[in-house]
């Protein structure tokens, strides 16, 4: 009886193990066939422009008047794939008198994926090649967000004859201060994530692991359709986990490398600008509309993250600091999510007019 009982158990585990395979592989098929159409989906919307940088190529995107007043070059934050949608609709008043040029680190957006390590250094080399070699001559005004504003803090200081000023949009903010310090991702995580999208699993999960990151309601339908492509196309590989698991190396070199100069810079402060209680209700509204559009739960926000004495004591010391040392650096308080081009575009937008403005003069 125990005999016949146990080859059954082999046998059951047998048909369980062939069907999960034989789903991993129709998943890994679709998942392949999809990514193939998608990319062609974004090369005929002109989002595909890959640029040689030697063993491998970045994705240049660039709109706008070839021949305007001034070239801005967009720098994303960390694991922010759909870099090009998002800017493409924040900077669209500026294509008629000015280039936008939006390049795809490694392993984000259309550009390729590698498993050399992406350092502060190399990154920042990576930018300047793609961009000499698209044949996209500078100065530049640099348009970065997030951990994109740690490269960009790097680029002035180092190569400030190239840079025309700086628009930090919810830059990481840079110090010395371990409290305030970036988590660095986890390397085993990481790993699962990477075979997970390898085979096609992080599609299937989409409904709820790219909710979060896929524009909401103040975008048109196309501009989500191509947003959800293009973080299913790099949503985890080798080079966005070198970053994520680097990122105190990354944001640590850009502070202590810092060469101060007359670089005209504007920091919009965000997630610290707080000022009233009012600033964040409407905050949170617009959040809960946004999770309700997208389907997704409203994350809790503490109440200790909006204490408007905590929140001034870190702007004037860490964030100030980090302003003076680079030199030339206005700071603007524009209180919202991290991600401020989505909830107030329309202001972002106007702070860039100003700082033209102020660059012009």
């Amino acid at each position: 009886m125990k005999s016949k009982k146990s080859k059954r158990v082999k046998k059951a585990l047998v048909i369980i193990t062939c069907i999960f395979i034989l789903f991993l592989a129709i998943t890994f098929i679709v998942h392949r066939i999809l990514l193939s159409k998608e990319k062609q989906m974004l090369t005929e919307a002109g989002y595909y422009n890959p640029v040689s940088i030697g063993d491998y190529s970045l994705n240049v995107y660039d709109f706008g008047n070839k021949k305007g007043k001034h070239t801005f070059v967009g720098l994303s934050g960390l694991g922010v794939f759909d870099f090009s949608v998002r800017m493409e609709r924040l900077m669209g008043d500026f294509t008629e008198e000015n280039r936008i040029v939006i390049v795809d680190r490694a392993g984000y957006g259309l550009s390729d994926d590698t498993k050399d390590p992406q350092t502060l250094e190399s990154v920042v080399n990576n930018y300047r090649t793609a961009l000499k070699n698209a044949g996209i001559d500078g100065p530049y005004i640099l348009l970065p967000h997030s951990l994109g504003g740690a490269y960009a803090t790097y680029w002035v200081s180092q190569y400030p004859e190239e840079i025309e000023g700086v628009v930090f949009i919810a830059g990481t903010q840079l110090g010395d201060n371990p409290d305030i310090a970036l988590e660095n991702g986890s390397a085993i995580e990481n790993r699962f994530a990477i075979a997970a999208n390898q085979i096609g699993l992080v599609r299937l999960g989409k409904s709820f692991l790219l909710k979060s990151v896929i524009p909401g309601m103040n975008y048109s339908d196309e501009q989500r359709k191509y947003s959800e492509a293009l973080n299913l196309h790099n949503t985890f590989n080798y080079a966005f986990s070198y970053e994520d698991e680097h990122m105190n190396e990354i944001c640590n070199t850009a502070y202590h490398e810092i060469k101060p100069n007359d670089v005209p810079k504007v920091y919009i402060c965000s997630s610290w600008g707080f000022q009233t209680r009012e600033e964040i209700d409407e905050m949170l509204a617009w959040d809960k509309q946004e999770c309700e559009f997208v389907g997704r739960k409203q994350p809790r926000f503490p109440e200790s993250g909006y204490d408007m004495v905590y929140l001034q004591k870190l702007r004037d010391t860490e964030l100030q600091p980090y302003l003076d040392k680079m030199g030339n650096c206005e700071l603007v308080l524009l209180p919202g999510i991290h991600c401020i081009y989505d909830q107030r575009p329309e202001d972002v937008a106007d702070i860039i007019r100003d700082f033209l403005d102020r660059i012009e003069e």
